[in-house]
């Protein structure tokens, strides 16, 4: 085994292309887990996390963000949008259908951070017979109901500073990266209606796919994490109530661990690493 990932190249259609980059484990057959980004995170940000569950005897793949490749991408601007629905109808299914012809016969978990973990969870509730299962970790609603007030007026100025911009300057606003308007546009949305309700030519209602779900799902919140608190996480989890859930909240402080936050658990993937094998070495 390696550190190093092999890079697997995919087209998309519009012309751009991304990465996964794969750890593969001793065996071929053993389960694969596909990681999905958060927002304004690119795929080598998940190193540390994807070779501790290299080292545990997992294969392990790590898909690039739209919009974040490292080569083969697009920058989001007034000539390149996409939105929630691209990333759920091309990319997921896209990595997904990569890392089954790779690893063959291995069982598949899906794992989303963040927006990656939102994503990831619609794919589930639309795709049951892709996946042995699904994993998220530091994954939110946005919905303004659970947050303090001052959310509700910023979500919306960030819908319309990346409508008036043509794409949204997260680093000016230290919130994500350079995002495409439309993936704003959902974000706030979602924030506004508290509703997954996005799609082409006509916007999907995707709470009501969420409640039939039912494949295992491992959910893990982490004590001190601003951007994911456990209720924001309790209020993804309460949409897929047919899974067969495990939903596990993590204070890293009271396990000797400081500095995590929405990020950088990835970094130190100790935090979490006991709780994925528990499950993991479970199904």
């Amino acid at each position: 085994m390696t550190n190093t990932p092999e890079i697997i190249r995919l087209q998309r259609s519009e012309g751009t292309s991304f990465a996964l980059q794969v750890y593969a484990a001793a065996d071929p057959l053993v389960p694969v887990i596909l990681i999905q980004p958060a927002m304004g995170v690119k795929a080598g940000y998940y190193t540390p996390l994807a070779a501790a569950l290299q080292e545990a005897g997992y294969n392990v793949a790590v898909a690039e963000l739209r919009g974040h490749e490292e080569s083969g991408g697009r920058k989001p601007g007034h000539d390149y949008d996409f939105g929630y629905h691209e990333l759920l109808t091309e990319d997921w299914p896209q990595s997904v259908a990569a890392v089954k012809a790779h690893f063959p016969g291995a069982p598949l978990y899906l794992y989303g951070h963040s927006l990656g973990g939102q994503i990831s969870a619609i794919y589930a509730a639309h795709n049951p017979q892709q996946l042995d299962g699904l994993i998220l970790t530091a994954v939110s609603s946005v919905h303004w109901k659970l947050w303090p007030l001052p959310f509700w007026p910023y979500s919306q100025a960030a819908v319309l500073v990346a409508k008036l911009l043509g794409h949204f300057p997260g680093e000016k606003f230290r919130f994500a990266g350079r995002e495409a308007r439309s993936v704003i546009a959902d974000w706030g949305r979602q924030a506004r209606t508290g509703r997954f309700w996005f799609g082409k030519p006509e916007r999907t209602d995707h709470d009501e796919v969420l409640a039939t779900m039912t494949i295992p799902v491992l959910a893990i919140s982490l004590q001190g994490d601003f951007f994911a608190p456990r209720h924001a996480m309790d209020d993804i989890v309460r949409r897929f109530p047919k899974a067969a859930l495990t939903r596990q909240h993590l204070d890293p402080k009271a396990m000797g661990i400081d500095g995590i936050d929405h990020f950088r658990w990835v970094r130190k993937p100790q935090v979490v690493l006991p709780t994925l094998l528990d499950w993991l070495n479970n199904r």
